[in-house]
């Protein structure tokens, strides 16, 4: 009988590590396998049982055994899974949600190359084709190497200034995604040694607190005068008498001017009207990601502006039935 158990008992005890063949599940085991190995973290994070892009980059590329022999040269290969519907120890959930906002996930699939210790060093979001992901498995670990050489310039450094400017280099190449959970000491000494702020970090930290304050000032503000019940007529004149509009930082205009587009075009059907509403967001800061947006959601709506009409005006006859 001990005979027939123990098989069963070993396979539970292994199973939780490993996913598909050749992908472990469990960070810690991922970790210690890639230091023993040399080798670095491919992180997979997936919605394997509801995410069509996941499944796609899985049937397609990470299932397949040619890729992995080529990852595996210089990977360890780690899924972290966030299913609807498959079964998951209440255990697995947690840790995998703590990983998931330390690497700071907001789309799957999401896949992070990083050394042993797990510090990012690349990575991308979205399905790819096998020869997108084996390119920017490629430009990772350049990046990589790149990254190693800066730190040596760091170590090398005689003065504060020199550190300061070595420094700026390793942080130009961390991954932006991963800089304040992963490079923040890089980005803290930076600051310290960068008294005149040469570098600009302290003015864009102070850019982003205020950014961070007024789009908090905004969604309070818009909580407090609308309900679930105000029409977009009552909306756009709530956005629009937002007060001290002009003295905000252009990327909080931009957000109100995009408020101020969806409900002028809901409520009153004027496309060109809100087109000249998107032109206004482009022209205060192009670079932005609301600055890129206007022009592409202009061209979309000067291409439907018919079938966009119609649905407003069948919208409006139904909510006045």
């Amino acid at each position: 009988m001990i005979r027939q158990i123990l098989p069963i008992v070993v396979a539970a005890c292994i199973a939780p590590c490993f996913a598909a063949e050749g992908w472990l599940t469990d960070m810690d085991a991922a970790k210690k396998e890639a230091a023993e190995q040399k080798k670095d973290l491919m992180i997979e994070f997936t919605g394997s049982d509801w995410c069509p892009p996941c499944m796609q980059l899985r049937a397609n590329v990470f299932s397949k055994p040619d890729f992995q022999k080529e990852a595996q040269k210089n990977f360890v290969l780690l899924e972290l899974d966030y299913p609807r519907s498959k079964e998951q120890s209440a255990e697995v959930k947690a840790a995998n949600q703590k990983l998931a906002e330390q690497y700071g996930v907001t789309g799957f699939p999401t896949v992070v190359f990083a050394d042993a210790s797990g510090k990012p060093f690349g990575g991308f979001v979205g399905g790819r084709p096998r020869e997108d992901v084996m390119k920017a498995m490629q430009d990772a670990l350049k990046n990589k190497e790149a990254l190693q050489a800066a730190e040596a310039e760091v170590a090398k450094a005689s003065t504060d200034e020199a550190r300061a400017v070595a420094l700026m280099e390793v942080f130009k190449l961390a991954p932006k995604d991963y800089v304040d959970n992963f490079y923040g000491d890089v980005k803290a000494e930076i600051k310290k040694l960068d008294k005149d702020d040469k570098s600009g970090l302290k003015a864009a930290d102070a850019h982003a607190d205020q950014l961070k304050k007024e789009q908090k000032e905004v969604q309070d503000y818009l909580a407090g005068k609308m309900t679930a019940n105000t029409t977009p007529a009552e909306a756009l004149q709530v956005v629009k008498s937002y007060p001290n509009r002009d003295k905000l930082l252009p990327e909080t205009q931009q957000e109100l001017l995009m408020m101020e587009f969806g409900t002028f075009l809901n409520s009153t059907g004027d496309v060109d009207g809100a087109v000249l509403i998107l032109d206004k967001v482009a022209e205060l800061k192009p670079g932005t990601e609301a600055g890129q947006q206007a022009p592409r959601i202009k061209a979309g709506i000067l291409a439907n502006k018919d079938r966009i009409k119609a649905q407003i005006e069948a919208a409006k006859k139904a909510q006045n039935k």
